[in-house]
């Protein structure tokens, strides 16, 4: 056979992989974004330090005086959020507290946590980041599945050079 057609094959065929590669991987996030993640499956990702990722709180950040004698764990960010996650209310960049706006990627793979899983604030937080999930039940589930939680406001992560224990 001629080398030159050899060669022209060989490309095609390497052609046609890569683009089925491709094509595959971006079906299998589109899967992903629309599986809701368990609390249990965020839970062991969270404990699995080779996985990077950022958890996006899109809860109102704090109750007012009159909403604060009713509130549930899990109506409010600032009454109880998972550890680690960025308050960004309603994920609007304008109701983000400015420590927190400083520190969301847009480009990491993403965990949304409302209430309780609402979808609408997933679709609209959906356009904004590249590889996003929702948590089924939102931060009502990880509550009942008694995961721990912290309370109070933002605390911005220290930088430093880690190494320590938690």
């Amino acid at each position: 056979m001629n080398p030159k057609i050899e060669r022209a094959i060989y490309i095609s065929i390497i052609v046609v992989l890569a683009v089925l590669v491709l094509s595959f991987g971006k079906k299998q996030i589109e899967l992903q974004e629309n599986l809701p993640l368990t609390v249990e499956q965020l839970y062991k990702k969270l404990a699995n330090p080779r996985i990077n990722l950022q958890i996006i709180d899109v809860r109102p950040y704090e109750p007012s005086e009159e909403e604060e004698d009713d509130a549930e764990d899990y109506d409010f960010y600032t009454l109880s959020h998972i550890p680690g996650a960025i308050p960004m209310p309603n994920c609007d960049e304008s109701q983000t507290p400015k420590d927190a706006l400083n520190h969301i990627n847009y480009y990491l793979p993403t965990v949304i946590v409302s209430k309780q899983g609402e979808k609408e604030l997933f679709e609209k937080c959906k356009q904004k980041f590249k590889i996003v999930q929702n948590i089924a039940g939102g931060m009502a589930a990880w509550l009942d599945a008694g995961y721990p939680t912290e309370e109070d406001e933002y605390v911005p992560p220290k930088a430093g050079g880690g190494g320590g224990c938690l």
